[in-house]
């Protein structure tokens, strides 16, 4: 048990630390950038800016350079928003990806054991022919959230139920283990999520890097 509780604060201390450097690095980078761009456009366009007030000059930026300012604005708006979007679903899949690979079973198989044969228990009507699927997964879901178990491996779990379809199971067979299945659909759910990969980041970085240099040189 002990081992297990140090893997998962490693495990989430590289999350955090990955929050750090997308987030809050990357963010710094990205508006450096997007700020020198916006100077690099006031210089570009002479000194009178510095006599008319802020919403004129931003006219008159629109008017010298709209396609260069136009951008540039668009980028600054639009890329911390895509960076921490894209950069909060990368350090999920990462930490998901991490976590099957190394002690998914041992870690995330007691929990969603323990809620699907407490809900099978207590609410037997739940996992019956007709049952009423929604009302099963939100069902599932609370169970999972009122758990005592690890609150960062409750919310992968959530996470991956909520990708699975409750209506392909098939009720109707009486021979059929529930909880099994469902249990398998949630860990495929999150196999299927958890393939991570950098490029949002360098993509977007570089879009506003090519922004900057087409600027520079005033193509634009």
């Amino acid at each position: 048990m002990n081992d297990n509780l140090k893997y998962v604060t490693k495990l989430f201390s590289s999350a955090t630390f990955s929050f750090f450097k997308i987030n809050i690095l990357g963010q710094i980078l990205y508006a450096i950038i997007g700020v020198f761009t916006l100077f690099t456009i006031i210089y570009q366009s002479g000194t009178g800016l510095g006599h008319v007030s802020g919403s004129a000059a931003i006219m008159l930026l629109f008017a010298l350079r709209p396609i260069g300012f136009g951008l540039n604005v668009i980028s600054i708006f639009a890329g911390p928003f895509l960076l921490f979007s894209f950069g909060n679903k990368y350090i999920i899949s990462k930490t998901i990806h991490k976590l099957l690979s190394d002690k998914g079973e041992a870690l995330l198989f007691p929990i969603i054991d323990k809620v699907l044969n407490k809900v099978k228990s207590n609410q037997p009507d739940l996992l019956r022919q007709g049952a009423d699927k929604t009302k099963l997964q939100l069902k599932l879901i609370q169970e999972i959230r009122d758990s005592n178990d690890n609150k960062w491996l409750k919310k992968i779990i959530i996470y991956g139920f909520k990708k699975i379809k409750l209506e392909e199971v098939d009720f109707k067979d009486e021979n059929v283990n529930f909880p099994d299945i469902i249990k398998n659909k949630i860990i495929t759910g999150l196999k299927n999520v958890s393939q991570p990969s950098r490029n949002f980041f360098w993509i977007i970085l570089g879009i506003q890097l090519t922004i900057l240099i087409l600027i520079l040189t005033q193509v634009i």
